[in-house]
C-alpha cells in the first residue's frame, strides 16, 4: 500500500470526524459544516476523500440504505462500527449506534439454530427514535 498523501482539505475532514467521533455523519453535513465555517471544500473532493480514508481503516462506512446514502464514522481505538447495532429512526432518519451486548444473544441464536450469519455493518434496525417518541407525545 503506497503511502496516504494528506492536503489540507483532508487534514481538515479528518479533524471533524475526530470532533464527532461516536457519530454516523453524511457527505451533506460534512459539507454544510465547511459552509458554515467557511472552509472552500466542495462534495466530491469530501467522497474522494471520505474513501481514502475509509480504505486507510480510520474511518468506517455504512451504507444503511440506497435513498440516504452512505454515512461515514471516524474509527479510534475504541471505536468500531463492527461491535454496534444499527438504529434507523423513521420520523427524523437519524442513525442510532448502539453497542449492546444484548444483539450478540441474537446473533448466535440466528446462527445455531438457522444457520443464519448477520453481517452488523449492513443490519439495521428501523423504528422511532427517543427525540422523535417524545416529541409526538408532547402533540397528544
Amino acid at each position: 500500500m503506497k503511502a496516504a498523501y494528506q492536503t489540507k482539505q483532508k487534514q481538515e475532514i479528518l479533524a471533524y470526524l475526530k470532533n464527532v467521533a461516536g457519530q454516523h455523519v453524511t457527505v451533506n453535513d460534512i459539507y454544510a459544516y465547511f459552509q458554515q465555517k467557511n472552509i472552500d471544500v466542495g462534495k466530491t473532493t469530501i467522497y474522494r476523500h471520505l474513501e481514502q480514508l475509509v480504505e486507510q481503516g480510520l474511518v468506517a462506512k455504512c451504507v444503511v440504505d440506497e435513498i440516504n446514502g452512505a454515512c461515514f464514522e471516524y474509527l479510534d481505538e475504541h471505536h468500531h462500527c463492527e461491535e454496534a447495532v444499527h438504529c434507523k429512526c423513521e420520523k427524523c432518519g437519524k442513525l442510532i449506534h448502539v453497542k449492546c451486548h444484548e444483539e450478540a444473544h441474537l446473533e448466535e441464536h440466528l446462527f445455531e439454530h438457522h444457520g443464519f450469519s448477520v453481517n452488523p455493518m449492513r443490519t439495521v434496525f428501523y423504528g422511532v427514535c427517543e427525540e422523535c417518541r417524545k416529541k409526538s407525545k408532547g402533540k397528544k
